[in-house]
């Protein structure tokens, strides 16, 4: 690894499993600092008892306006400061919109949309005394394009873009990037579930459907590598900026 994060101090949130403790990984890889949030404790412990010393673990639930003050205080205590948080925690919920339970429609918005909303604003103070920053969010091929009966992750993901453009210039004048990444499949456990509960109810088979969209299976890891790029000096005239990473899928009409 290039070490482009050395002695960086982030948080990573939804660390647990995925695309979170791949990034968590690659920052530790490339000399970061890493605060590992999310949900579930028994994940958190995995991840962080693989990583050793280069992190902390810390049960956070996004939606919760109150939890991500007390992760970068964390950070700030643990590590002396924050340079950069990936709002990569989600979550979503089935159902057609005349179906829907209106609270999972709520729940999906407050971790998905909140969480990010709740991370920039915690982040910021602890960025500014750093002197500058980098804010990461994950947005999602599914608020570019339409599937039917995840029409509530699909909305919230637009917003995580539209958020991710106002914040970039609201910033930059503190000196703080701010970009989303939008994935398409990739191999997670939740998103194999969510896959196969899907294309159950069509007679589908998530392999097959994922071969005709774009090809393979993305990986975490892959994900990982732009995000480590994008939280780096590298991206330094980056901001406001959403990349697409699906294999081409979105590509075809």
């Amino acid at each position: 690894m290039s070490g482009r994060l050395q002695d960086r101090v982030a948080i990573v949130t939804g660390a647990a499993h995925g695309i979170g403790a791949a990034a968590a990984r690659r920052f530790v890889a490339e000399g970061a600092r890493v605060v590992l949030a999310d949900i579930s404790e028994r994940g958190l412990a995995e991840t962080a008892g693989e990583l050793g010393d280069a992190v902390r673990a810390i049960r956070c639930d996004v939606a919760d306006p109150q939890d991500l003050p007390a992760t970068v205080d964390h950070a700030v205590t643990a590590f002396g400061g924050l340079d950069i948080l990936f709002n990569n925690a989600a979550t979503g919920a089935g159902g057609g919109l005349t179906e829907m339970d209106p609270a999972d429609w709520d729940r999906v918005f407050a971790v998905n949309v909140g969480g990010v909303l709740h991370g920039i604003r915690a982040a910021v103070p602890a960025m500014r005394e750093r002197g500058g920053g980098a804010i990461l969010s994950t947005s999602s091929v599914a608020g570019r394009c339409a599937s039917p009966g995840i029409a509530a992750y699909a909305a919230s993901k637009a917003a995580v873009e539209s958020l991710t453009r106002s914040a970039a210039l609201e910033l930059r004048e503190n000196r703080i990037r701010v970009n989303a990444i939008a994935p398409g499949l990739v191999r997670t456990r939740a998103a194999e579930a969510s896959a196969r509960f899907l294309l159950d109810a069509l007679g589908s088979d998530p392999d097959g459907y994922v071969a005709a969209r774009q090809g393979r299976w993305g990986e975490p890891d892959e994900i990982a590598a732009v995000a480590a790029h994008l939280v780096s000096d590298e991206a330094s005239f980056t901001t406001g900026q959403c990349y697409v990473l699906d294999n081409g899928a979105t590509l075809r009409a």
